[in-house]
């Protein structure tokens, strides 16, 4: 299996610059798509883990029944964080062109 390849599925499959880092040696562009990406999916988590945890609040005060369909309901109504949705796409983006950056990178003989 040809490095570039390798590199493409470390990225596509794990996290975007994984491929540039460990397979290809290439620190610098690897850190470039992997800090934006692991920012924009921290950012992502702080949202989901704040979402949950009004939930479960009000669940364990008895304000929302245990009900399973009443929870997903209210959990797609709650507001997770401002921007949320471009941050899923800069997150697409840098995991795409990492995969494409990988594949581009010529192997060295």
């Amino acid at each position: 299996m040809k490095q570039s390849s390798k590199a493409a599925l470390f990225s596509g499959l794990g996290f975007p610059g994984l491929g540039q880092m460990l397979v290809l040696k290439r620190t610098a562009r690897g850190l470039v798509f992997m800090l934006p990406a692991a920012a924009v999916f921290c950012w992502l988590m702080y949202g989901v883990w704040k979402a949950t945890s009004v939930l479960m609040d009000e669940a364990l005060s008895g304000a929302l029944p245990p009900d399973p369909i009443l929870i997903a309901q209210r959990l797609t109504k709650a507001s997770v964080v401002p921007g949320a949705s471009i941050a899923g796409w800069i997150l697409l983006a840098c995991w795409i062109a990492s995969i494409v950056d990988a594949l581009l990178t010529r192997d060295k003989p």
